[in-house]
């Protein structure tokens, strides 16, 4: 009984401490495996990882933890029809990385993002939330990142 309440202290004063930063990541899907040896977690069929303000959506997610034994969420990767939301910001694309620690997106193909009524496509979205910068890149074609803003 000593241990479990020592555990349990240690357990909520961890929770304080790292509340704000250390949002925990509920990820929902059609079915979820397991790969041990790689160190991942494959969510797949409608599948939705959470973490904050912060929605990931897509065919599959797969959750790739810290190579120490932490067992913590690293980065997600999105396959599939991907919806990236965040701060009022919808993020549409083919693939996309969250690297959580460094808070920052890679979005590519086929990428539209939207803010109220403005948007952006190009075929690579980088946001980086921490700095606030945002790039949209175009294909090795010849197209163009195209953007629609609406003033008043």
């Amino acid at each position: 009984m000593k241990k479990i309440s020592i555990v349990l202290l240690f357990f909520l004063l961890y929770l304080k401490a790292y509340a704000e930063p250390r949002k925990p990541i509920e990820i929902l899907a059609d079915s979820m495996e397991w790969n041990k040896q790689l160190g991942q977690a494959i969510a797949t069929g409608n599948a939705r990882a959470i973490q904050g303000q912060t929605t990931i959506k897509a065919n599959k997610i797969i959750a790739v933890l810290s190579e120490d034994n932490s067992q913590q969420i690293k980065e997600l990767q999105a396959i599939g029809k991907v919806v990236f939301l965040k701060d009022k910001q919808i993020a549409t694309g083919n693939k996309a990385i969250y690297y959580i620690n460094q808070d920052k997106v890679i979005i590519i193909g086929n990428v539209e993002l939207k803010r109220d009524d403005n948007i952006i496509k190009g075929e690579k979205l980088i946001i980086d939330f921490l700095t606030g910068l945002s790039k949209m890149e175009a294909s090795n074609t010849n197209q163009k990142v195209r953007m629609k803003y609406i003033t008043e």
